[in-house]
């Protein structure tokens, strides 16, 4: 199989997924393709360009079926929620979840500010909802979460629990904190 950029970034996201950043080495991804770390500077200048790549990688699995919701509430949970679901299941990629990389679409923070809500209030909001979703997607990792021993019981046994009606009704709150000018036309497919 030929070295390509796409392949180079689906196996690092591989790697850390299954041993963690540490793990992501230029050698040691060469090593697994079979090949001279050399080669890899082909495709990739440097390891944060694989690691941008791998974001991508990550971030490309948010598919969603149907057509999107009209209220900017309802499309911010649904957004945010789905992000929350891919965090779970790249936990490792945690370190990276706040960053912008090129592949990126829609920039959310002029969505926001185009629904109404001021500039500063699109970034308070933003901020706020990055923070809740990568704190509770770090909580909600195995390793925090199966560290309730010091709780009684009832407590250790709600603890260990993060679940998504959890996620769901604070981003409400969050959500519901902000209001915004008369409703203007958005498009959220470009971010017009």
């Amino acid at each position: 199989m030929p070295l390509t950029k796409e392949l180079l970034h689906r196996r690092a996201l591989a790697i850390v997924d299954a041993e963690g950043l540490a793990a992501l080495t230029m050698r040691r991804l060469a090593a697994d393709l079979g090949v001279e770390a050399a080669s890899l500077y082909y495709h990739v200048p440097h390891k944060q360009a694989l690691l941008d790549g791998a974001v991508s990688v990550m971030r490309a699995e948010m598919v969603f079926d149907g057509p999107f919701p009209t209220d900017w509430r309802e499309l911010m949970e649904l957004v945010f929620l789905r992000y929350l679901d891919l965090l779970l299941a790249h936990p490792n990629m945690l370190p990276f979840a706040g960053r912008h990389v090129d592949s990126d679409h829609v920039q959310g923070l002029p969505y926001l500010v185009q629904t109404g809500l001021t500039e500063a209030d699109a970034a308070a909001m933003w901020q706020s909802i990055i923070a809740f979703v990568v704190g509770f997607a770090t909580f909600a990792t195995e390793s925090i979460r199966d560290d309730v021993d010091h709780l009684p019981g009832g407590l250790a046994a709600q603890m260990a629990t993060w679940d998504r009606d959890t996620a769901r009704h604070t981003l409400r709150a969050i959500l519901g904190a902000y209001d915004v000018a008369p409703a203007v036309s958005v498009d959220v497919r470009d971010g017009s």
